[in-house]
């Protein structure tokens, strides 16, 4: 299969996959799209008896886009352990915030990746630190200003992650540590979900106040 991909083929069928994810709304790295791919033309050739080369008459790139799609859906299960799917940005204007008030939103994403570290979700936790990250990139951009620009788009995600780990807090118990013994945790997590709520109220008022620049 190492030749197959990088056929122009091959190539053109990934990047029509990855136009179809995106009219559903997801960004997906390509190197997932391509793994996806790479497997259906491998099975399917194996089950024909077929040259991979031949079978990829048989991809259709709706159909890829749609198994990726159910496959990252959050209700789905294992969904917690697929990587590189994001929401499509599309507002991607900027919000210019005081760089101390950048704070909040960061220790409200880094409360969620230690709850999604200790639960498990490696997803919510790349995603997580990802949206850390940009924003570490945004308050560092330009050193000598008192603001700084943060898409808006950041920020919309940050406030959805943040309300979903405080979901699951509330609905499947989640700890900081979820080892199964009382010690005084589970008091401490039942405050949290409200904390999480406001810190993505506070966000989302940020976003409000963005002048789209």
């Amino acid at each position: 299969m190492a030749d197959i991909r990088n056929t122009k083929a091959f190539k053109a069928l990934a990047a029509q996959t990855e136009a179809e994810l995106l009219t559903r709304g997801l960004d997906v790295v390509s190197v997932a799209v391509t793994n996806v791919l790479a497997h259906n033309v491998e099975r399917v050739a194996g089950r024909l008896g077929i040259q991979p080369r031949s079978a990829l008459r048989y991809m259709e790139p709706s159909a890829v886009a749609e198994q990726i799609a159910k496959a990252s859906a959050m209700d789905t299960d294992g969904a917690h352990t697929v990587h590189g799917v994001r929401p499509v940005r599309v507002d991607d204007r900027t919000a210019h915030m005081p760089r101390w008030v950048c704070s909040r939103p960061l220790m409200a994403l880094a409360q969620a990746v230690k709850y999604a570290s200790s639960n498990g979700d490696s997803r919510t936790v790349q995603h997580a630190t990802d949206l850390i990250f940009e924003i570490g990139l945004a308050i560092g951009a330009d050193s000598a200003s008192d603001s700084a620009g943060v898409p808006l788009g950041l920020l919309d995600e940050a406030a959805d992650v943040i309300e979903q780990v405080a979901a699951r807090i509330e609905t499947d118990g989640w700890s900081m540590c979820p080892c199964g013994e009382e010690h005084g945790q589970s008091a401490a997590d039942i405050k949290v979900p409200g904390v999480m709520r406001g810190d993505a109220e506070l966000i989302r008022k940020i976003r409000a106040m963005g002048d789209g620049s």
